[in-house]
Order: C-alpha cells, then structure tokens, then sequence
C-alpha cells in the first residue's frame, strides 16, 4: 500500500509545529511511508484558507497517486513507540478520531455548546442533507480534524459528494453560527455524513488530545494511556517551550 504523511503551514513556521514535521517524516521513513510538508500553500484562498488545506488531498490530483493519504495537524507528534497500525488499518472512505474525553467537551468555550451543535446539525441536515450523527444522549458526536485517513476512494468519493465550502460556511454564517462552525473540523462533520460517504471513526490512540493552560499542568497527564500512538497537544503558549519540554510531554501521554 502507497501512504502518504501530509502535513502544511500558513504563515512563519514556528519552533514546535517543525518539530512535528520533523517526528512525522522520520515516522513515515520508518515505517515505508512517504512525507509531504506544504509551507503557505495557497491553492485554498480567503481568511479559513489556514484551516480548509487540510483537505486538499481531496481536490489535488497529485495525492490520487497513493492508496492512503493522512492529513496529520501541526500540533500533533507521534510517540518514539508509534507503531505503523495507522498506514493499514481498514477504514471506508474517511476515518477521524471522536472527542469522547468529558473534559474535552466539558472545557469548551461558552459559544461551542449544544444549542449550537444542534443548529449545525439542522442545517447539515436541512440545507446539505447530512446526518451527522448523535450519542445515545441525543447530543451530537464529535470527530477531531487533527489526524484525517483519506482513502482513494474516500478521495474519490468526497469530490463528487462533498459541498462546496464557500456555501458551507455561507450557511452557516447565516444561522448565526460562531466562526468555529464554518471551519474544516464542522465542515468534515456535515460532509462525511451526506449520502456517497462512508465514514470510519479512528481508534483513540490515532489522536489522543491532551488540552491544558500551561505546560506544568500537563508535564504528566492526568490518565495516560499505555496505548497512545499520536499526541495532540492543544497547550496555550506552545511557542514559549523547548522542544525537549514537548518531547517530554508527548512520551508521558
């Protein structure tokens, strides 16, 4: 199988987002995959362009050459133990990582709640015909865009079925949605569950999201897991620590 590492960056790269790229080139020598890192890509224009090149492999022709693509975000490290699971294991046509870590949800913002998610999920529905789906609870799931798995035929697939963006975030904007719906993340939740798609959610340790204030507070994670394979580190002020301090980090997870 032919698997492709992607990863970009808008802007000035900084010190911890090249040290992602780093880990994940070595990643895929290692395990016989190839890496591709785009810096200020621009095939995406306007102000989400930073957000909406995650999924470029679906509309540039040049990733159709693999049988896997794996977007993975900037602020993502791979553990030194990582095993090469993720480059085969079976996934449909997309596969994500839910949030399913209470203090995910619980510690989000005022504006990203269930009133909101459940007007996304009306207009995903009544607008795009997408059945994004719900928890036994009634509230709807979340799938992180930090680790993406895009198969061939998931690229094919997304092409034919998936909404245009400008009109996605366009709908979106006029249902009085904070900017966080109009992103990719959203944008994957509405358009992996329109009819043409089959979506496969990822095992947790493909993107295990550790959020915290400060570094100390998350020196040693509360409940690390022995199987984590891949560290989302979703820490304030990332720019003002070494990279010793996030490789500490990312093997205490």
């Amino acid at each position: 199988m032919k698997t492709l590492i992607y990863q970009f960056w808008k802007g000035t790269v900084p010190a911890y987002a090249s040290l992602s790229s780093r880990l994940f080139r070595e990643y895929a020598q290692r395990h016989g995959a190839e890496y591709r890192f785009d810096e200020n890509p621009d095939f995406f224009k306007g102000k989400y362009s930073e957000y909406y090149h995650a999924l470029l492999p679906i509309y540039d022709d040049s990733f159709l050459d693999y049988d896997r693509v794996i977007f993975i975000d900037a602020d993502v490290y791979p553990k030194k133990a990582a095993s090469a699971d993720i480059l085969t294991c079976p996934v449909d046509h997309i596969g994500m990582v839910e949030e399913l870590d209470s203090e995910i949800r619980d510690d989000r913002p005022k504006w990203l709640n269930d009133r909101n998610d459940n007007r996304w999920a009306m207009v995903s529905g009544g607008i795009f015909r997408a059945k994004p789906p719900r928890l036994h609870d009634g509230k709807t799931r979340a799938f992180n865009s930090g680790v993406i798995v895009y198969t061939r035929a998931g690229l094919a697939a997304a092409r034919q079925n998936f909404p245009n963006i400008t009109a996605y975030s366009v709908a979106m904007r006029l249902a009085f949605l904070p900017r966080f719906y109009r992103l990719d993340q959203n944008y994957l939740g509405t358009a992996c569950f329109r009819q043409g798609m089959q979506f496969t959610p990822l095992e947790q340790r493909w993107n295990r999201i550790v959020k915290a204030a400060t570094l100390d507070e998350n020196r040693l994670v509360k409940s690390p897991r022995s199987d984590t394979a891949f560290v989302h580190w979703q820490v304030r002020n990332r720019r003002d620590y070494t990279e010793q301090d996030i490789v500490a980090m990312i093997e205490s997870a």
